[in-house]
């Protein structure tokens, strides 16, 4: 038995963008979150689909010269469960409504008396230009493009006027068209074009696996013969004005962060919002320490028994926070003592927990913070040190150096987690970077790699010159330091360094 008119739901014709997966619309992800049945293309990003948790997903994808769910199929399976009442999104890679079969699938959907919600995308036929910095509209050589389809004879769709094409000017970008690429050409060139028109042909953009190659026109399909579909292709003057910041940013490039699992997250999203393609393989676990130890400092510190309390990372300051809760207590155990943080990153966990940091060094060292803290007469003061475990105790001997009464007390331990078979399998096989936040990740990386990688072999990016000499005494490469020892300094200095190695795409 069918479900009545008023249960069905609009079908949705959703675009997924050219790869990226950030790169789908509000509306469209919001589509996603909220469908029953997925139906999706071949080449839509696995991270996309996640987005639909509670969705059945099915591939209706096309594979050029290999296994393909005919289009009659595709739309009556979208009938079918609209029908049932489900909520149905047909997901599609770039914009439905080029090249995509977007309106085919509308007007079966129109047909049948199924309601439809229409969220186009971000087409490829300007997306994969812009992911090399090819702007396919440029006052200084295009005031306007074409879009044409490869696949020529598909279906009933009307043969292509290349004459015409030629003729029009500005850029041509020929999507779909790779594998009958060398006759596209030639019938170009025969129709007028300069056998020396700049081109670029662009494989997979968007994803960590896209690459450009450019050259002449009537050299273009010799020079990219090793390139495989998806391949977007552009013809023109604009190809020649690539800007370098674009082409020189960090997409494609396999980053490794070892950071613990817990406190991986602002890292991560900082290297993807630059188009990094991330690996995680923590090295760290944080685990709390003594507790009786610690809450009998916490006590004494309510107690009024301290002058300075020095914090020496995030981690510090919530497990610190921790132990004031075990006890009953709140901020106002620091009403009577002056709060030291090690840097910037400390200070505002600090700060998002109504405190502010009354002393916090320039450059963001254990050293540093001993300097600081050493200008003053420090002799008779009660300073309560809260860090790791594993803290080197060069900050407490120069207090003590100093003729302070030093309680250095680990609120936290730091152990090697089970390796991540996955994430080691993908160092072996080779990254880009490896990023490293603290000596106790590049001990633990040591430990999970083993002989099966060689550590010199690794380009290692460091958050700060304490964690640069750790890791050079293991034997890792070190090939940058972060200017400034945070994460957002981090994710910079990993720019940079790839930046430098990589060279701008020439005609």
């Amino acid at each position: 038995m069918s479900a009545s008119h008023e249960t069905i739901h609009p079908v949705a014709l959703v675009g997924a963008g050219p790869g990226d997966p950030r790169l789908i619309t509000l509306a469209g992800a919001e589509a996603l979150k909220q469908a029953d049945v997925v139906l999706h293309d071949r080449l839509v990003s696995p991270e996309l689909l996640k987005l639909a948790r509670n969705a059945e997903l099915i591939n209706v994808g096309k594979t050029p010269d290999g296994p393909s769910t005919p289009q009659d199929q595709i739309n009556q399976r979208m009938i079918e469960s609209a029908r049932r009442g489900h909520r149905v999104v047909r997901l599609k890679g770039g914009d439905p409504f080029v090249f995509g079969r977007g309106g085919e699938e509308a007007s079966a959907l129109a047909a049948a008396g199924i309601p439809m919600q229409l969220i186009p995308g971000i087409s490829s036929a300007a997306a994969a230009a812009a992911a090399f910095g090819i702007a396919v509209t440029d006052r200084r050589a295009a005031s306007a493009f074409t879009v044409v389809t490869g696949s020529e004879g598909d279906g009933d769709a009307p043969p292509i006027d290349w004459d015409a094409v030629a003729r029009v000017g500005g850029t041509i970008v020929v999507m779909m068209g790779w594998r009958n690429f060398g006759e596209i050409a030639r019938r170009l060139i025969e129709a007028g074009l300069s056998p020396s028109t700049p081109s670029a042909a662009i494989e997979q953009a968007w994803t960590s696996s896209q690459r450009a190659i450019f050259a002449p026109l009537c050299e273009l399909s010799s020079r990219a013969a090793d390139l495989n579909p998806p391949v977007t292709v552009v013809i023109g003057e604009v190809t020649s004005l690539a800007t370098p910041e674009a082409s020189q940013n960090i997409k494609g490039h396999r980053v490794l962060v070892t950071r613990a699992a817990a406190q991986a997250g602002p890292l991560v999203e900082r290297l993807r919002a630059i188009d990094a393609d991330v690996v995680q393989l923590p090295t760290i676990e944080i685990r709390p320490a003594d507790q009786e130890r610690i809450d009998r400092s916490i006590r004494q510190l309510a107690a009024g028994r301290y002058d300075i309390v020095g914090l020496t990372s995030v981690n510090g300051v919530h497990h610190l926070w921790d132990a004031l809760r075990r006890c009953g207590l709140d901020a106002r155990a620091f009403a009577d003592v002056r709060v030291a943080a090690i840097g910037s990153e400390t200070a505002r966990a600090l700060q998002e927990r109504g405190i502010t940091a009354d002393i916090m060094p320039s450059t963001f060292t254990s050293a540093a913070l001993a300097a600081v803290l050493t200008q003053e007469d420090l002799r008779g003061r009660r300073i309560l040190l809260a860090r790791a475990a594993q803290a080197r105790t060069l900050l407490r001997d120069r207090l003590q150096d100093a003729g302070a009464e030093v309680d250095d007390v680990a609120l936290y331990d730091t152990v090697i987690p089970p390796a991540r078979e996955d994430a080691l399998a993908e160092l072996r096989n080779g990254v880009d970077v490896v990023t490293l936040t603290s000596p106790s990740t590049a001990r633990g990386l040591a430990e999970l790699a083993g002989d099966t990688v060689d550590l010199d072999s690794l380009h290692t990016v460091c958050i700060g010159p304490v964690t640069a000499e750790a890791a050079r005494q293991l034997g890792f490469r070190v090939v940058a330091t972060a200017e400034t020892h945070t994460i957002e300094g981090l994710v910079q200095a990993v720019g940079r360094y790839i930046a430098s190695r990589v060279s701008p795409p020439k005609p």
